[in-house]
């Protein structure tokens, strides 16, 4: 791949729909330099154009040439290091999202000088002034490993949400300790939230994000069943619940909540939610008995009534009666998804799948691209609705994200479907 730096190929490249055969040498010289700009584009996206050419168009007046060959996989990286300062911003972007991705494909093989370069490329395109550029880089390097730590963690801290979000919430480069320097920096908003959505964070991190008191990111992190959250800071957040009623739905649905915890919220939830506390206790006979004196208790003191202006329904209720009156469908859980209401979409995969909750907890909490699309199958739902729930309950992303067939079908064989359905009970 050494040959990359120079343009000239070793490899079989595509080509791009549309654009015709390439034309012989001479005929292409004399459109470079003699050609309408709709001729000179149409030449510029030959992949396996002469490298001369290609840098010779780099500098094209037209930026509609200057475009093509910004998208172009065959470019010499000395043309796509001219482009990175490019005037227009359509070519730089351009550019980002191709060498956004042909970065994390380098190896240990690729030359030094190879490495060198595409690194500088992706530097500069990473401190570009505009956030859009950025951000194309942001999100084409948000999941991988093969990538310089030291822009990621540039990406992380950007001031713009577009760029640093995505690197915040995905990325595997960043640490704990990381992640604890840049909250401590001050972070707030949607960067916040995106690291509440981590999968697998931390205690620490845990404590640093509900320490920074933002209703949203604490909420997130309520909702985030791969957080880790210590009996103390259940603590904190059940001790500030009472006036954040916006994390009293996340809260009771939340698996695993120490009895402290249970019993703290039972004291101040709604009569809905109090009903859903006790069903998703039954196993705790103790607790259940603690819990219906606590509602008899309120009850006797006037404190436990319906709110009227309280419209929350519990998703476990919502999810039950649609599934009873034939409801329950892949537009019903599709409307779910782009509400956010991932409650739901849990419930409803448990009613669909007729799988048990703790089972479709595991398969959802796995990270395992093919096992959430193995329960997606089971509920009788699309491949198209399994990449939403790889990416949305599942924090799959990249290169691990499981993609239908050409088809839009199903990747997996009926063995792996059993496999996995299997391996889970």
């Amino acid at each position: 791949m050494l040959n990359w730096v120079f343009g000239k190929k070793s490899k079989k490249r595509r080509k791009k729909p549309g654009i015709g055969n390439k034309p012989p040498y001479e005929k292409a010289r004399e459109i470079a330099s003699r050609g309408s700009v709709s001729e000179r584009q149409k030449l510029a996206a030959h992949e396996d154009l002469e490298p001369e050419i290609l840098y010779y168009f780099a500098t094209d007046d037209a930026p509609e040439v200057r475009r093509e060959v910004a998208e172009n996989r065959g470019t010499p990286l000395q043309a796509d290091l001219i482009l990175s300062t490019d005037p227009d911003e359509e070519v730089r972007c351009e550019l980002a999202m191709k060498i956004g991705r042909l970065v994390p494909e380098l190896d240990a093989e690729e030359s030094e000088q190879l490495t060198e370069m595409a690194l500088e490329v992706l530097e500069i395109l990473a401190n570009d002034e505009l956030p859009r550029v950025r951000a194309i880089i942001a999100e084409e390097l948000k999941s991988e490993k093969n990538v310089p730590k030291n822009i990621v963690q540039h990406l992380a801290e950007d001031l713009e949400d577009i760029v640093s979000v995505p690197i915040l919430e995905y990325s595997p480069l960043l640490s704990e300790a990381d992640l604890l320097e840049i909250i401590a920096r001050g972070m707030k908003g949607r960067a916040l939230v995106a690291v509440a959505r981590r999968r697998n964070v931390t205690e620490p991190v845990v404590d640093a994000v509900v320490a920074k008191k933002d209703t949203k990111a604490t909420k997130a992190i309520i909702e985030n069943e791969t957080s880790k959250i210590s009996d103390k800071t259940f603590d904190t957040i059940s001790d500030e619940a009472d006036d954040n009623k916006e994390w009293h739905n996340a809260m009771v649905y939340r698996d695993g909540l120490p009895v402290r915890t249970i019993m703290r919220i039972a004291t101040f939830v709604s009569a809905s939610l109090m009903e859903t506390l006790i069903e998703r206790n039954t196993g705790q006979k103790d607790v259940v008995e603690k819990l219906r004196k606590t509602v008899r208790g309120r009850i006797e003191k006037g404190q436990l009534k319906e709110d009227k202006d309280d419209d929350i329904v519990p998703a476990l209720d919502r999810a039950n009666e649609d599934f009873k009156n034939g409801d329950l469908d892949e537009e019903r859980v599709d409307k779910a998804l782009d509400e956010g209401d991932n409650a739901y979409v849990r419930y409803a995969l448990i009613n669909l799948s007729e799988l048990t909750q703790e089972t479709v907890s595991k398969m959802l909490n796995t990270g395992s691209a093919k096992a959430i699309t193995a329960l997606v199958w089971k509920a009788g739902l699309s491949m198209g609705m399994a990449v939403q729930i790889q990416q949305k309950l599942g924090r799959v992303s990249g290169s691990k994200l499981l993609k239908p067939t050409a088809d839009g079908g199903f990747p997996l064989s009926q063995d792996d479907f059993d496999w996995y359905m299997e391996s889970f009970f």
